[in-house]
């Protein structure tokens, strides 16, 4: 409980500075020179072959595979929700380890690129455990670590999988003081810039569990939408219990039910 109890006053803290920042008039020009030089039309493609996709789970990149026809399904629920509220930055977060949270978000930011009203950018900010490059068969020299700690720019980190509309923006090496770095005023900025850039984007922002560290919660302030992904047979109803309950309610979209174990393909994800 003190852990989550210290989460929640360091997401406060963080809500009342993006509130201070948002009113004040100082010049943040300096502030902003990083984040003004993205430019997607320099983004490094790598393009993940089919078989990896297929090896990796990632059914919603595969053409004519009856299993993306889930994410779909959840695509367009997820679209239709966020349009009603001018929502463009979805997380995805799930109570333990293990629930398949950053599969999921995967496959449904491969599924949203693939609507032609959207491109999305699918950020990668598990910082302790990072895996959405690994899913798509990346090796990335740098992250956003490196952004942070190592000097290097966001176009130089960015990487299209070679699937049309979509970026992905790896978190680099782990680290283990992660929720220091998602609260610092670079962070924010950067998140704001993520957000703002462009109107047809949706951002997919893969975040650690809600209740092993306080990652997710320190980062929630900068999202409009969450999604709780959650293991059949794995997450006892007490765990997605407390991780709804820590989950803003006006920004809470649902659960996503994982290893099911119906024998019906359609449900295989859900």
């Amino acid at each position: 409980m003190e852990l989550i109890q210290q989460a929640l006053d360091k997401a406060k803290k963080q809500r009342d500075a993006t509130a201070q920042q948002a009113s004040a008039s100082i010049n943040l020009d300096n502030d902003r020179v990083a984040t003004k030089e993205i430019s997607y039309s320099q983004t490094r493609q790598v393009d993940t072959q089919p078989s990896v996709l297929l090896k990796n789970k990632l059914v919603a990149g595969i053409e004519d595979d009856p299993r993306g026809d889930v994410f779909k399904i959840l695509r367009t629920k997820v679209i239709q929700r966020m349009r009603t509220t001018g929502a463009n930055v979805l997380a995805i977060t799930s109570p333990v380890s293990g629930a398949g949270k950053s599969l999921t978000a995967s496959n449904l930011a491969i599924s949203i690129a693939m609507d032609a009203n959207y491109s999305v950018l699918l950020a990668d900010l598990d910082f302790r455990n990072p895996s959405i490059h690994q899913y798509f068969g990346l090796s990335p020299e740098v992250g956003l670590i490196d952004y942070f700690e190592g000097g290097q720019t966001i176009p130089e980190i960015l990487i299209h999988p070679g699937l049309e509309s979509l970026v992905i923006l790896p978190a680099g090496r782990p680290l283990n003081r992660s929720s220091d770095l998602l609260t610092t005023p670079r962070m924010l900025e950067l998140a704001k810039e993520l957000k703002h850039r462009y109107s047809d984007r949706i951002v997919v922002v893969d975040l650690p569990p809600l209740l092993q560290i306080d990652d997710a919660l320190v980062f929630m302030p900068n999202v409009d939408a969450c999604l709780l992904v959650v293991a059949e047979g794995e997450n006892t109803e007490d765990e997605v219990q407390r991780s709804i309950e820590l989950i803003d309610e006006n920004k809470f979209m649902g659960t996503v039910l994982n290893k099911s174990v119906e024998e019906d393909f359609s449900a295989g994800y859900y």
